[in-house]
């Protein structure tokens, strides 16, 4: 089988606002599939009909091209901390990425010395009964901390990353979340945070960041130096 081209950055950029509004809604429409799947008892012929129509559909989007990761790579590096840039920047990231129907987007409002946004777990984010998944919530923490590095005039990739869980993690409850810059040394930046339900603390995160050159990773995700 022939392995269709690469969709390039000439290709992203092309892609209009309505565009960008479509291919976002499709992401949500199967996030909020794969959240009603694991939220519902799903009977045994709703179920075949799933297999059925997500195989046709897999069908399809296969004929169609990839990413060039690369691009999309560059495209976020030129992109601002903005909704706009957020467009062309990492859609497709595994943790906020609007794109990404498995992505929990969030909306970033900066401070002069803080960042913050608010995140709601659902169903589809369950450990034990009733309870977000910690891990879940870490890889939430993982995305949003490095953003910090922004308010230093920085970009920097995850060297070490600690949660603290100080309560149960809510579903179906607004979390507000908080990150800033405790300190910067060097290339180190050292990142701490915290989760509260209203007045509660959840969890709180203690991390360090490399600033790497990011023009230096590969489109396999490694850096090269």
């Amino acid at each position: 089988m022939s392995r269709a081209p690469f969709l390039t950055l000439a290709g992203m950029s092309e892609r209009t606002n309505e565009s960008f509004e479509r291919l976002f809604t499709a992401s949500a429409a199967l996030r909020e599939l794969v959240n009603l799947f694991t939220d519902r008892d799903l009977d045994d012929d709703l179920l075949d009909e799933i297999t059925e129509t997500a195989g046709k559909l897999s069908a399809k989007a296969e004929q169609a091209p990839p990413w060039d990761r690369q691009a999309v790579l560059l495209a976020g590096l030129q992109s601002k901390e903005t909704e706009e840039g957020r467009r062309t920047g990492f859609p497709y990231r595994a943790v906020a990425g609007r794109a990404n129907p498995c992505a929990i987007p969030l909306t970033y409002e900066f401070g002069e010395d803080v960042v913050t946004t608010e995140v709601t777990l659902q169903p589809m984010h369950g450990g034990a009964p009733g309870r977000g998944h910690g891990g879940i919530l870490a890889g939430i923490f993982d995305e949003f901390a490095g953003v910090a590095p922004h308010l230093v005039g920085t970009i920097g990739a995850t060297a070490r990353l600690t949660v603290n869980y100080r309560a149960p993690i809510p579903v179906g409850e607004p979390l507000t979340l908080r990150v800033w810059v405790h300190e910067h040394e060097g290339r180190k930046i050292f990142v701490r945070g915290d989760a509260r339900r209203g007045d509660d603390l959840v969890a709180d995160v203690e991390a360090l960041f490399i600033d790497i050159d990011y023009h230096a990773i590969d489109t396999s995700g490694a850096a090269r130096h």
